[in-house]
């Protein structure tokens, strides 16, 4: 993450006031895997938030809802088509969904760790993991190679 600007994690850079503790996001806003890796206190503010959970609330914010929820699976509604797709082109968006927030799932859990599961309340909108364990399969080589040699930024 940039350490400063907007999108810095800084404490004058507005993404600061989503990762942090005692933050309450709307009632229903987290899927239930990311409700099992957070804390929350009897108000429903998230409590102990460390560099894990922050993560896990960047990626759930800006990658899960902002692309995935949003543009990938209303893709008129949020103006990535103007027009009707066809059988492929939504097929070609589930698939892409389906990638991304298998990406999401692993990388919100530590190194070697089983990735998160499908998060049921999207699941029927994407391809189940035995549809995709054989492209899982391919992207396994991809993710293993990222973490051998990362690229620093």
């Amino acid at each position: 993450m940039p350490a400063t600007g907007v999108l810095g994690t800084h404490r004058k850079a507005a993404v600061f006031e989503l990762i942090r503790t005692n933050k309450q996001f709307p009632t229903g806003y987290f899927w239930q895997v990311e409700k099992d890796q957070l804390e929350f206190d009897a108000e429903e503010q998230i409590k102990n938030v460390n560099d894990q959970r922050a993560f896990l609330l960047l990626i759930g914010i800006f990658i899960s809802r902002s692309l995935v929820t949003t543009l990938l699976m209303k893709p008129l509604d949020y103006g990535l088509s103007t027009t009707v797709l066809s059988e492929v082109g939504e097929r070609n968006l589930k698939l892409l969904a389906t990638i991304i927030i298998h990406l999401v799932r692993t990388v919100c859990v530590p190194k070697k760790q089983t990735p998160l599961p499908m998060p049921y309340e999207i699941s029927r909108y994407l391809y189940s993991d035995e549809e995709m364990r054989f492209i899982f399969g391919k992207l396994k080589k991809s993710l293993d190679y990222a973490e051998v040699y990362p690229v620093c930024l």
